[in-house]
């Protein structure tokens, strides 16, 4: 049995809605995902053909503490109102979308994407794939490359890479819910001073919109498409984050350092072909490990909380640590070391 809201869309909303959808009752469900600092819900109303999915903040006090911290909502909104004039190419559409409460909570109503499946996190994406989300999420970094919107985009922050400015003030946590080897913990305790590293070095590099949580269940494959979700975690920033974002988080099985070149060659040949002629593959190289001690950090900030929800949750807080761990060893192991 589906729920009913009426909505009415505020004077300040980024898309102003038609007249006819200023103030609408719609049937809602749940979706089959759970949102981690949002709930989404399919939103449909009478005489209208169109299919919504309507997003709104969380209900767990913590998960509300996290989307505060992260403005998650004033991001979001921000995002699809640069991505709107691409017409729904590389995401869905924004009818009406406003944050508040300082971006912890808002309201989106976006277009349902038909015709698409995204992968469970769970089991990743294989090479191929990454391949393709790397080639389009290329051609999306292009759009934005250096653009003078991303000053002007209120609500979109700079260089906040997730969590990762807080790493030293998460790493006793996580250090002491984990389970690693010496060498292993070793690794991570050098960590703090390579991202203080890192995100000096991304000050002076060129920016983009950069998704920020570019992972297998925010990514829809259609048969000749690929489209993202869930920018809540959006930002200016450099483009090799969800690059590596992407390898580090979902692939199904880790890459060798042969196999994140192919998919960073991937990603570098599509920013050229899409007109980003001045940056050279070796600089693009140099960013790419910058930007995989920036991922490091995300099992860091994340991955004890994560485990706390639910079963899948512990059971996704252990993969998604192996992975970027591997991730970056290979990359150390076999390239000039992303902690020296």
């Amino acid at each position: 049995m589906s729920d009913q809201l009426t909505y009415q869309a505020g004077a300040g909303s980024p898309n102003p809605p038609r007249p006819a959808l200023k103030t609408s009752r719609f049937s809602l469900r749940p979706t089959s995902t759970r949102g981690f600092l949002s709930q989404t819900f399919f939103a449909s109303r009478a005489g209208d053909s169109r299919n919504y999915v309507l997003k709104v903040g969380p209900e767990i006090p913590e998960r509300r503490k996290w989307a505060r911290e992260l403005r998650v909502f004033a991001r979001e909104v921000t995002a699809y109102r640069l991505l709107a004039p691409l017409r729904g190419k590389y995401s869905p559409k924004m009818y009406a979308g406003t944050s508040a409460h300082r971006g912890a909570n808002g309201l989106l109503l976006i277009e349902e994407i038909r015709g698409a499946t995204c992968r469970d996190q769970m089991i990743g994406l294989t090479l191929p794939e990454l391949a393709s989300v790397a080639r389009t999420i290329a051609r999306l970094h292009a759009k934005f490359w250096n653009s003078p919107l991303l000053r002007r985009a209120d609500g979109l922050p700079f260089h906040r890479y997730m969590r990762a400015h807080e790493v030293r003030r998460h790493l006793p946590s996580f250090l002491r819910w984990t389970r690693r080897s010496v060498q292993e913990r070793h690794f991570f305790k050098q960590l703090p001073q390579r991202v203080s590293l890192a995100l000096a070095h991304f000050r002076k590099r060129p920016a983009t919109l950069v998704h920020g949580d570019l992972r297998s269940d925010n990514i829809y494959f259609g048969r000749t498409s690929i489209r993202f979700i869930d920018w809540g975690l959006a930002l200016a920033g450099h483009g090799t984050f969800d690059l590596a974002r992407l390898i580090g988080g979902s692939a199904r099985t880790p890459l060798t350092l042969a196999q994140q070149i192919t998919i960073f060659e991937v990603w570098h040949r599509s920013l050229v072909r899409s007109g980003i002629s001045n940056y050279p593959r070796q600089k693009a190289w140099q960013d790419y490990h910058h930007a995989v001690a920036l991922t490091l950090t995300i099992p860091i900030t994340n991955a004890p909380t994560l485990a706390r929800f639910s079963s899948r949750g512990q059971k996704l807080a252990q993969l998604i640590t192996k992975r970027f761990l591997r991730s970056a060893r290979e990359l150390t192991a076999s390239s000039c070391s992303i902690l020296q």
